[in-house]
């Protein structure tokens, strides 16, 4: 959360407009964009469980990082930019955390086995029938 919080705002700071940027909803849209994207790149049911519950809660704040949804006064860049560094974090931190479980049966190659059962069969009913 902290390197979140400091991305956002390093590039608020060099890169945005000259507004009002208080708050910290550069640091929700962060780790919103960060818990979904991370729940789609790692492939766990329950990280994608939670992106849908996510989406669910927080998928109007999508609204949030376009410039002509807010008077000019108010700051849209921290949203974006917050969106941007959750996504950038998620793939970044995508080997540590909950990760998808591998199982021994997943490692065997199913087109070998099957095959080869296959054509036994076949062979044999071709000899029963001579």
């Amino acid at each position: 959360m902290l390197s979140i919080y400091l991305t956002t705002n390093i590039w608020v700071w060099f890169a945005a407009r000259e507004a009002w940027h208080i708050g910290a909803s550069g640091i929700i849209y962060g780790l919103a964009s960060f818990i979904f994207v991370s729940g789609i790149i790692r492939k766990n049911n329950q990280l994608m469980a939670l992106s849908l519950f996510v989406v669910f809660l927080y998928g109007g704040l999508i609204w949030g990082i376009f410039p002509n949804t807010f008077p000019k006064e108010i700051s849209w860049e921290s949203h974006l930019y917050g969106l941007i560094s959750g996504i950038v974090y998620a793939f970044y931190f995508r080997k540590q955390g909950p990760q998808q479980k591998e199982y021994s049966w997943e490692d065997e190659n199913e087109n070998e086995d099957y095959g080869q059962y296959w054509l036994e069969e076949e062979t044999n009913e071709k000899n029963d029938k001579i």
